[in-house]
């Protein structure tokens, strides 16, 4: 059976030394410095989180991320969510107006072809003969 996200956490917790209370102070370092409590992780939400299927917060997964040193999207894929094909569901949601998009400007790979299909033609460049 595959662990849940909250397992992984607790697994990548472990690995690193970290108590609950680590957490929680490390958590608090993160909410005071953003000024903002969302941020923050009490040893009791954590633990919801690790066994009973809590799924985090954005924010909490920013302060996990922060404090185990890890992607935000390795986090976010052990709940589901995977970004790494978040290009593929663009389509669908095509606004009626242009503008300009920086949406995957953190993409860190691109699949291409390697062999381009032969049926696809070439047009000359407007001029050539």
């Amino acid at each position: 059976m595959q662990p849940t996200g909250g397992q992984k956490l607790r697994s990548l917790r472990e690995a690193l030394g970290y108590t609950m209370r680590d957490v929680e102070a490390g958590s608090l370092q993160v909410s005071r410095r953003l000024g903002n409590e969302e941020f923050a992780i009490p040893p009791s939400r954590l633990c919801d989180i690790e066994t009973k299927g809590v799924v985090p917060s954005i924010f909490r997964f920013y302060t996990l991320a922060a404090i185990y040193q890890c992607d935000y999207r390795e986090l976010l894929s052990w709940y589901g969510v995977d970004l790494s094909h978040f290009s593929a569901d663009l389509i669908p949601a095509a606004p009626n107006r242009s503008h300009l998009s920086h949406v995957v400007d953190g993409v860190k790979e691109v699949l291409i072809p390697v062999r381009l299909d032969p049926m696809l033609k070439c047009r000359s460049p407007i001029g050539a003969h």
